[in-house]
Formats: C-alpha cells, structure tokens, sequence
C-alpha cells in the first residue's frame, strides 16, 4: 500500500506573531511594482537616437505606449533640446 506523504505548511506550529513576522518580511522584500527600470532596451535604444536623431527620440519618448514615466519624459526632453540647440548653435558658428 502506497504511503501518503502529506505535505506541512511552513506556517505550522507557528503562532500568531511569528506568522505576521513572515508576511510582514515577505511583503517587504517583495519588489516593488513601481520601480524605475532605467536600462531596458527600449531606453537604451532611445538613449542613442538622443544624440544621433533627436527627433525620433522625441517621438519615442512621447508616444502612447512608451514606457517612460512622466519624469523621465520630461529628463529626456530637456536632454534632446538642450542637445539640439547646442548642435544648431555650433553648425551656425561655422556655417554661418
């Protein structure tokens, strides 16, 4: 006759407070959904179109489903303009 092995909670023979200490320390080291995920692909992708074309990168940034947060867009477009400006003000230097 085959033996049933029957499987023990690890919350057995635990009491209350012991219990609330496992969720609790669960719940803490649990990551957060929140987090900012800087080096994905997609960013590091729009990273390099910030310096070589600024404009698909303002595109990219902004568009519906990006994943940058408002902040981020906001870093990002500052970076692209202020880069943009400077580029067109050294291109005025000597061609102009």
């Amino acid at each position: 006759m085959a033996t049933k092995k029957v499987k023990k909670d690890k919350m057995d023979g635990l009491t209350e407070r012991q219990k609330n200490i496992i969720r609790l320390r669960e719940k803490l080291n649990a990551p957060d959904p929140n987090d900012i995920h800087v080096f994905t692909k997609y960013k590091i992708i729009t990273y390099i179109f910030d310096i070589v074309f600024p404009p698909y990168a303002l595109y990219r940034i902004w568009k519906k489903d990006s994943p940058f947060n408002a902040q981020e867009k906001g870093i990002q477009t500052a970076v692209c303009i202020i880069y943009m400006i400077v580029l067109f003000a050294n291109l005025w230097e000597v061609y102009g």
